[in-house]
């Protein structure tokens, strides 16, 4: 039986626009009612904190691609040293004319404009030998520690909330969400999914975005996995 979704939101509950789809939010109320939601973003700690609120889902979230784990209202724990993706970042500045998005708010990864060339300054970044990594979610470019992800956060979560493997279903999009698939035992993507994600799910949903959200619930419920 599931005991805990781990959910994404860009691009799962949300258009290509960013813009929330309200049969999704249904739905993650009908499974508010079933099981406990975790929500796994590269969004930053308050837009997450407001979404779980706003969503009603647990308190205890991931958020900036597993960089913080956000345990309850009152215990927050960074995983990722920002020092590492600050350096990354004034290097590739130098070669690349980087932009800089949601600065103001985020403590651990940066996050940058899609307007460069992702596989070559990763292949820098190696060459430079820096702990970073360069993850392209679809809506931004996050510049991270190479030591955290999505499923490093939720491994985390997991062994403190007492849950196996088999009891954790993941839902999500991008090549982001891809970590946390692999400590997953139940995987399901939207049709936008990128092809890597997709060959990791046990369920594909046809539709796109909050529509394909809404349509792996209900396999989900018909499967009877709660």
């Amino acid at each position: 039986m599931i005991r805990a979704v781990a959910l994404d939101i860009d691009g799962t509950l949300t258009d290509d626009k960013r813009l929330l789809s309200p049969p999704a939010v249904e739905a993650v109320q009908s499974l508010n009612s079933r099981t406990q939601v975790i929500l796994v973003t590269g969004n930053v700690h308050c837009f997450t904190r407001a979404a779980a609120v706003l969503l009603g889902t647990s308190r205890t979230f991931i958020a900036e691609n597993g960089g913080i784990v956000s345990w309850s209202e009152g215990e927050t724990e960074l995983l990722s040293d920002p020092t590492i993706c600050q350096e990354a970042y004034l290097r590739l500045k130098e070669v690349y004319p980087l932009s800089r998005m949601d600065s103001r708010y985020r403590m651990t990864d940066l996050v940058v404009e899609s307007n460069f060339n992702v596989v070559e300054a990763t292949s820098r970044l190696e060459g430079w030998g820096l702990e970073a990594d360069l993850v392209d979610s679809g809506f931004a470019v996050h510049i991270k520690d190479r030591k955290v992800d999505k499923g490093q956060a939720l491994g985390k979560v997991m062994d403190r909330l007492g849950l196996r493997r088999d009891e954790v279903a993941a839902v999500g999009d991008s090549i982001s969400d891809l970590p946390m698939f692999r400590v997953a035992g139940f995987r399901a993507s939207v049709a936008n999914a990128v092809p890597e994600l997709k060959a990791e799910s046990e369920y594909v949903s046809e539709f796109e975005f909050g529509a394909g959200f809404c349509d792996i619930v209900d396999q989900m419920i018909h499967r009877e996995m709660f």
